[in-house]
Parts: C-alpha cells; structure tokens; sequence
C-alpha cells in the first residue's frame, strides 16, 4: 500500500526551511553557557564547529545535516562568531567520517 503524504513538497519544505530573519536566527541559534562548555571539549576549530553546527540542526528544524551538506550560510556565520573561530573551518569538519558519527551519537 503506499505511503500518504501529509504535507505537500512546499508545506515540508517550508516547515524545515532555515530561518532567514534575524532576530530568528537569534533566538534559534544562540549557545547558553552549558552548550559552549560542551563545545569547548572538541579539540579543533572544526570540530567545535561542526559539532556546535549539528547541535543547532538537531534542535531546530529537528533533523540531522547530512554527510557533505553545507550549513545555512547565516546559521554558520553565526556559530562561528559564538564560538570565535572562522566559518571556513565547516571545509574540514567531517573529514573523518568517524568523528561525525561520533558527534551525532552525542547529541542524540
């Protein structure tokens, strides 16, 4: 029997669709203390970032960023400001595939 949409393809893509206004970024995005000192125990640039990254994906839309996508641009500028580090370093984040896994069962 197949399977029946509840939503059509541009009512899903709205509901997972990342915030583009400010303020939403804002108040979707911002690591509270507890968050950052998580954060701090990745060793690397790129992992603080990437896992501060998965972190933020996992909590809102509530879904895992897929292997080799790339973030929303505002959402990793953002994050890497809170954490001080570029947003280039997204580029070498998941370069170990194990580390990615890793990460994502943590925060599971």
């Amino acid at each position: 029997m197949p399977r029946r949409l509840i939503l059509s393809a541009a009512e899903r893509e709205s509901l997972l669709a990342s915030p583009d206004n400010p303020d939403d970024l804002i108040r979707l995005y911002t690591l509270s203390e507890t968050d950052l000192s998580v954060i701090r125990q990745r060793r690397g640039a790129a992992n603080r970032l990437g896992f501060a990254v998965l972190l933020c994906y996992m909590r809102y839309p509530g879904m895992i960023l897929g292997a080799g996508e790339q973030p929303f641009t505002p959402l990793l500028d953002m994050v890497a400001r809170q954490l001080k580090v570029s947003p280039v370093c997204w580029a070498e984040y998941g370069a170990r595939d194990q580390t990615r896994r890793e990460h994502l069962a943590e925060l599971q």
